[in-house]
């Protein structure tokens, strides 16, 4: 896998240096520097995403603090502790492990306050209007840099051009936008500026592709009870179709003019109430709404959409299931071939597997992969978000092997899977090893057959994924679950030891413990699961596996698991040979 671009630790210590140069002209002590792209996204590509101008940190979220004097610090939890450690130059740039209960957000906010950081900037189109609440709670003053300021230092790189907007086909979606917005708003007089890419997308039923690992498409949206205004750059293509789509109407204009739009809009609607998600709108943005629609029509809708959209229908679950069939047959297949090739002797690299898994996805109908794909041998399958696959780490016949991939499919919903093999089953692996991989599995099946009442918290749940493994010493620098939609980690839905967010019917979410030991190796085992009642308990709620890919036999020790878990053990192996996908079958 190649980086989309590749910057020199000299590169970034220019950029350091150009960066504190501008903060001095501007009197600033301090810079923030988010991980995000102007729509606030996940996954942004690294031409795009500022902060690693300034680190080289590749993974997909961090935070950055920049001192006018001394080192850069960057804030990163525990998925990313060692890949920070290996991706960034010490001499330029700290790196800030958080872990616990803390976070952060909340060990960046306080560092401003001990660093005595007076007036703190930040760039207003990537900051959110949530987390600017909390910086200004601990500097004197925020200055917001605006758009392309930055730009005219330093020279960050173009994105390419967009792919056309597509309406997901009838067959594969749920209700109609008009179905939506009405269940939604009471009446004709509210509405929602919206920015959150995977909520335009699920409210409009249309797909992008825009951006890596993303099958949405970059815009804004004013979505009211009777008409969705989505707001596109004049480069933007449209079908026709999406434009002649009921309940939607496209605009295309620079995002320069969108006050203008938005003006002449609410001369029209008259909208008295127009909610915004705190968390996913940009500092510059809301500055433009209070200029339209005055600070008396704004309300605060903490999450958004994310209410509505993480509860699936019944005709979106089947899209999802059969997804997730596609994605185990490639999954199965790219461990198949990784185990064929080894008993042949053939030479397999990090990087072959994580290419070859592409391909496999590809062969399943992938229109595009779900994140970027991990794939770890050995040592580096403790790096828990391991992102740079070497074509210089050879798969050696007794490499414990982590593979966490997903793709997207028909209709645009992601994927997400993690399976930990043993390279030649025939081998015997370390005990350490099939210790590390039975207590894995212990919680993936605890969990995973869990029964709880409604609107059990998400904490509550995570402990049964750790019980097992925390009685030998281990656990996981990591929440257990996250919401899947259309984009591979979606809110709503959340399994961690903080969670508050309730479980209810018709969610989806992972589970996904798992143990990591750096310098040795990790085992993750992730499922995805989604919540339905319970057939026979009133008021009772369980899972369903939407994963079906047999658990690797050579690393199970079965002296680990009691009578109940091997008896869940046999029922999921018996469908996965059903489907062609177990390793016991194959053997």
């Amino acid at each position: 896998m190649k980086k989309s671009i590749d910057l020199s630790n000299q590169t970034i210590k220019s950029n350091i240096e150009k960066l504190k140069k501008v903060m001095t002209e501007r009197g600033l002590d301090g810079m923030y520097i988010s991980s995000f792209d102007p729509f606030l996204n996940e996954y942004v590509p690294l031409q795009d995403n500022h902060r690693y101008y300034v680190t080289g940190f590749t993974g997909s979220m961090a935070e950055v603090l920049v001192p006018v004097n001394g080192r850069v610090r960057l804030y990163v939890d525990g998925r990313y502790h060692e890949q920070a450690d290996l991706e960034v130059d010490a001499k330029d740039v700290e790196v800030m492990k958080i872990g616990g209960n803390s976070s952060t957000t909340e060990e960046l906010v306080q560092d401003v306050k001990k660093l005595g950081i007076k007036k703190l900037g930040y760039e207003a189109d990537r900051t959110a209007l949530g987390y600017l609440k909390r910086l200004a709670q601990s500097a004197q003053e925020t200055v917001g840099l605006e758009t392309g300021e930055l730009a005219e230092a330093i020279s960050f790189e173009p994105l390419p051009a967009f792919k056309e907007i597509q309406t997901v086909q009838r067959e594969w979606r749920g209700r109609d936008t008009l179905e939506k917005t009405r269940s939604i708003f009471q009446n004709e007089k509210q509405g929602m500026y919206l920015t959150a890419l995977d909520s335009i997308a699920w409210i409009t039923n249309c797909r992008g592709y825009h951006l890596p690992f993303l099958s949405v498409f970059c815009a804004k949206a004013l979505v009211t009870k009777e008409k969705v205004y989505v707001f596109v750059t004049p480069e933007t293509p449209v079908s026709d179709k999406a434009k002649k789509e009921t309940g939607l109407e496209f605009i295309s204009l620079p995002f320069a003019n969108l006050q203008k739009e938005l003006d002449r809009l609410q001369n029209t609607l008259h909208l008295n109430e127009v909610w915004f998600d705190p968390g996913m709108l940009n500092a510059q943005d809301f500055g433009m709404l209070v200029k339209v629609f005055g600070t008396d029509r704004l309300k605060e809708k903490n999450g958004g959409f994310y209410e509505y959209q993480s509860i699936k229908e019944p005709v979106e679950i089947q899209q999802v299931i059969a997804s997730f069939k596609k994605s185990d047959k490639a999954i199965y297949n790219t461990i198949k071939w990784v185990k064929d090739g080894i008993k042949a002797g053939k030479r397999i690299t990090e990087l072959d597997l994580y290419n070859e898994t592409t391909v496999k996805y590809k062969e399943q109908g992938a229109v595009e992969q779900s994140f970027n794909t991990i794939a770890g041998v050995g040592p580096n399958g403790s790096i828990i978000h391991y992102g740079n696959p070497s074509d210089e780490v050879v798969i050696k016949d007794t490499d414990m092997v982590l593979l966490d991939s997903g793709g997207y499919f028909d209709g645009g919903w992601a994927t997400d899977t993690t399976r930990t093999f043993f390279a030649d089953g025939s081998k015997k692996p370390e005990a350490k090893m099939m210790e590390m991989y039975t207590l894995t599995l212990k919680g993936t099946l605890a969990l995973q057959s869990a029964v709880f009442p409604e609107g059990t918290k998400g904490m509550v749940l995570d402990g049964l994924a750790r019980n097992a493994m925390r009685k030998k010493g281990y656990d996981y620098n990591h929440g257990t679950g996250h919401g899947v939609g259309i984009n591979v980690h979606e809110p709503g839905v959340r399994i961690s030891t903080i969670s508050t967010v309730p479980m209810k019917e018709g969610q989806v979410v992972s589970i996904e413990p798992g143990i990591y030991v750096p310098g040795y190796g990790g085992v993750r085992l992730e499922n995805i699961a989604y919540v339905v009642k319970h057939p026979d308990y009133p008021n009772m709620l369980k899972f369903v596996p939407l994963v079906y890919i047999g658990f690797e036999p050579a690393l199970i020790d079965m002296n680990l698991l009691n009578s109940e878990e091997k008896l869940l053990l046999e029922e999921y192996e018996a469908e996965c040979t059903k489907r062609g996908t177990s390793f016991r079958a194959a053997k």
